[in-house]
């Protein structure tokens, strides 16, 4: 079923006061940068796609009766680990802005982010090479790393 011009107009208006939402509540660490939909790689929009593929395993789980502290402890490890710090693009959700580049401290940040936007919480690194999403499943928390193809 297709969108009415009505039905648009009302979705974009939510998703803007979305979108101020989530500026305000991480101002703190957001550059002022986006990378719109149109702008961002290929393969990152195909690999977040295949990690939500029931056949697929996560790399790493934590179980979802973890403190919301160590949910974010370990997710901040989990980036570290595989390079994703300083210069961070963190998902939106919001359909016209869908990625919010963020300057992030060496630690405690995480937590405001999974505070301020739903999950799957999905980072991207500073130079696109590398994806890492997080989400809430059954019993446990499940996240998954892409990395760029070599060409």
């Amino acid at each position: 079923m297709e969108e009415t011009r009505l039905q648009r107009k009302l979705r974009e208006h939510r998703e803007k006061a979305r979108l101020d939402e989530i500026r305000e509540k991480l101002s703190g660490l957001l550059t002022g940068n986006t990378l719109d939909a149109d702008v961002a790689p290929a393969w990152i929009h195909e690999t977040t796609w295949g990690f939500w593929d029931i056949f697929i395993e996560p790399l790493e789980t934590l179980s979802d009766e973890s403190a919301p502290e160590a949910v974010s402890a370990w997710i901040e490890e989990l980036l570290v680990r595989h390079g994703v710090t300083g210069r961070v693009c963190v998902a939106s959700h919001p359909v016209g802005t869908p990625w919010l580049e963020c300057r992030v401290p060496r630690s405690g940040w995480v937590s405001q982010v999974r505070e301020t936007i739903e999950d799957p919480w999905e980072f991207a690194s500073g130079d696109l090479d590398v994806v890492v999403a997080v989400l809430e499943a059954e019993y446990r928390y499940e996240a998954h790393v892409g990395r760029k193809p070599v060409a």
